[in-house]
Parts: C-alpha cells; structure tokens; sequence
C-alpha cells in the first residue's frame, strides 16, 4: 500500500472517529431552562450561563426572561401544566410552592455534594426551608439603607446625618430641613419612603420598633403595641409633612421623587438602588437606617428552585451548584445587580457602585431578619388583606390601632378558615 493511500485511510478514519464522537456529544447534550423576571439582571444570569456550559459542554442552558409584573401569573400556569422551568427564581413564596408540590426537595441533593449552608446570609438560608426541609439554594437578600442627598443638605444648611443616628436624631433632622425648606419658599420633602412597597417601607420599620408580623402561635402579631407604634411613627411623618403621603407615592414612585430632587432622604432598598445608580445624579451618599428600638428589619430573600417535575433533575442541581457557588456570586457582586447570599462575595456588592459607596447596605445584614410568611395555603389571601388595609391606614380612613386590629382580625380568619 502506498503512502498517499495509507495516508488518506488514516486521515478519513481519524475524521470519522471525530464526526462520531461528535454525534455522540450532541446526542448526549442535555438542555434545562431557568426562568428569572429581571431584564437588568439577565445580562449577567447570560454570562453565568456562558461560563457554566463552558465548564459542562453536555448542558446547555435556555434562559426564560418574563417581566415581574408578568412572572407569577405566567410561573402558575406553567407550574400547574407541568411545564415550567428547570431552575426558576424563586422569592419568600417558597412555603407556597413547597406545599404546592412544585419545589424538589433539595435536603439529598444538599448532603451529597456537600452542600455547606453556612457560607450563605441566615435569613436566606431559613427562609428557604419548609417544614424543616430545604427547597431551594441561596440566591440573594435585599438590605435596607438611608441614600442621602448632600447637594440639598448643603444648600438648606442642615448637617448630614451619620452612621449610628437613632429614629429620633431622623426625625430632628427632618424638623430642621422642613423649616429650611419653608424658609427658601421651596415645597420638597425632608424624607420619604416607598410606602406602596411593604418589604420596602412599612414592614421593615415594624421590626425597627421591636414589632413581627407572626407570633410563635403563627397568628397575626400586627395588632401589637409595637406594631402599632411602627405604623403610627410613618403617619405621624406624614402629618407632619417629612415624607409624602400614600397617593403621592402611588403617583410618581418614591425613586424618582428622590432622583428629581424633590426628597431630601429616601428609605432606599436595594431592590431599588440600581435606580438611584444610574440616574444622573451627583453628590449623594448612603448610610445605615436608623434605629429605633433597634435596627433589625425584615429582609426580603431571594432563591433558586428546582421543578420538582424536572427531566433532568442531576443537570438542574449541577446548575443551582454552580449558581450559589463563589464564582457566580462574585460574578453577581461586582455587578451590582444583587446583594449575594454568599457571605464572602458580599463585599464585591458594596463595592459595585460608583455614585456611592454601597457598604451601608453590607454592614446591616446582621440585623436582617427573614421574611415571614404565613400558612402556605392562606399566602395569598394574606398578602391581599394586608396590602388592601394598609392603603385604608395611610389615607388617613381608619385610625392606625383600629386598622391594624382589623387586618391582625383577618388574617387570622383566613388563617383559621383553611386549616
């Protein structure tokens, strides 16, 4: 046999030997898909993607964008079909899905990877559990801070306020700005907070006055003094003309008054802070909440699921590894678009703004305390009583105490009701 044809054997058993494992490859390729309702926050979720088909090439990764406004709706449906994602966002309601049936249990998963909880934000890793079982893996946790305007501090000649001011030194702050403001013929606000937003106003100050939204009983603790003095400090706020009232806020978001100029201070989540950062604006700094018993406040959480009618439920887990692992919550760090759970990639949060310096978000988690729910089956009728009276409350149309009996009464009907 000559040369050139022994060559030519080689060469085509070598390309054949390649087209074949090739096939196999793409044969044996799995797809999962993974839902997520923020547009900010998918470019990062692609590059996350990116990396992590190019660290498992037999996975591939579709991602599901749907609009907040749009999610739920959307993640029911699909839920109930049997059709959702893979691997979904997945917020406080883990008690809801978890009861449901939607959520795969993770506790296995978890101990065979060796899975270690306590690299991640308490209140994340709690709210995540059901009934004693983990089903879903760190994702993120919102914190609360006090993003302050210096350019109108010093045009009204008032002190900025620092770290370690207690609610009484905000609301002396307040009366100073509010008589500057008067005295220069201007008509903005001293402060203000995002009072259509429970976990970005009105619950977080419950906790700050000593105040829960459950006892231990799992009724309602909303009719407590302490509940009732947290309500009653941000009517008192309103009466006094520190923060907008409730239709002012529904109006024009409370972000946007504060971007305009028209607040001083703004309670300012860091759900929301990624506003405050791409705004044209200058000369603002961020600063812990005030403490009024204490500083603890509730903290939204955040999360990943696995469908519990997954396909491919080893591909879905090796994913969520890689998601709560330290290079994606570095990844998600640095961005800025997310306060990790992971607690060594919290520092790189801190550190993502550039119209601020973003620490004052980082240093309170300790005193975030998580989310508290209700019975999985009466969440939703929950939430709707509370959001429904709290309107009433505000407007000035039941006084706070009567109100917040009321709405401690009911849901403590709809909780009694379903059992």
């Amino acid at each position: 046999m000559n040369r050139k044809r022994l060559t030519a054997m080689v060469l085509s058993g070598v390309l054949a030997a390649s087209m074949a494992v090739t096939g196999t490859a793409a044969e044996d390729q799995v797809t999962i898909t993974v839902s997520l309702w923020d547009e900010i926050q998918s470019v990062v979720y692609q590059q996350l993607i990116d990396n992590f088909e190019e660290q498992n090439p037999n996975i591939h990764v579709e991602m599901q964008l749907t609009p907040w406004d749009q999610y739920w709706t959307k993640f029911d449906a699909s839920a109930g079909a049997n059709q959702a994602a893979d691997v979904f966002f997945m917020n406080v309601s883990v008690p809801k899905y978890a009861e449901a049936g939607i959520l795969e249990p993770l506790d296995d998963y978890m101990e065979k990877s060796g899975f270690d909880l306590s690299l991640y934000a308490p209140s994340v890793v709690e709210s995540s559990t059901y009934n004693g079982v983990h089903y879903a893996v760190p994702k993120g946790t919102d914190s609360l801070a006090v993003i302050v305007n210096s350019a109108l501090f010093e045009k009204y000649g008032v002190t900025e306020p620092e770290n370690g001011w207690t609610w009484d030194d905000m609301l002396t702050v307040c009366g100073e700005l509010k008589t500057a403001i008067e005295a220069a013929g201007d008509s903005i606000y001293p402060m203000d907070f995002i009072l259509n937003s429970a976990n970005g106003a009105w619950e977080p100050v419950i906790y700050e006055f000593g105040g829960q939204l459950f006892n231990e009983d799992g009724t309602s603790a909303l009719a407590s003094d302490e509940a009732v003095a947290g309500i009653q400090a941000l009517v008192d706020m309103i009466d006094e003309g520190y923060i907008p009232d409730y239709q002012t806020i529904s109006d024009t978001a409370a972000e946007e008054l504060f971007i305009s100029g028209q607040t001083c201070m703004l309670y300012l989540p860091t759900f929301s802070a990624q506003k405050v950062e791409q705004a044209e604006m200058e000369n603002v700094k961020l600063i812990q909440i005030p403490a009024a018993k204490s500083q603890d406040f509730l903290a939204s959480t955040m999360h990943y699921g696995m469908n519990a009618a997954s396909e491919h439920k080893d591909e879905a887990w090796k994913f969520l590894e890689y998601l709560a692992g330290e290079e994606a919550n570095d990844i998600i760090g640095k961005s800025g678009i997310d306060l990790p759970a992971r607690l060594s990639s919290q520092e790189y949060y801190g550190a993502s703004f550039t119209k601020f310096d973003g620490q004052a978000f980082v240093d309170v988690i300790p005193s975030a305390k998580p989310a508290e729910m209700g019975p999985a089956y009466a969440l939703d009728e929950i939430g709707s009583i509370m959001n429904e009276q709290i309107i009433e409350i505000f407007n000035k149309n039941v006084e706070v105490k009567e109100g917040l009996e009321q709405m401690a009464a009911d849901i403590n009907a709809a909780i009694e009701a379903g059992k």
